[in-house]
């Protein structure tokens, strides 16, 4: 069984899919790693400063704990 702590599912259109897998075809990458890719790059050139797990859902639950 996949470990949740480390591993999460994510759901999307199958338009959006399809063009996913052109773009990991074309870049010789599985899923995993284009989105990982994809996810990163936009981090960085984003300007994003705090740490993942404090913005979004996640900060939900840390607020009181940082």
């Amino acid at each position: 069984m996949t470990d949740t702590a480390k591993y999460k599912s994510v759901g999307i259109d199958i338009t959006t899919y399809n063009k996913l897998r052109k773009i990991c075809d074309a870049e010789d990458r599985n899923v995993r790693q284009q989105i990982s890719r994809m996810v990163n790059q936009e981090w960085r050139n984003g300007g994003y400063t705090n740490s993942p797990a404090s913005s979004g859902i996640a900060s939900i639950s840390q607020k009181n704990t940082i």
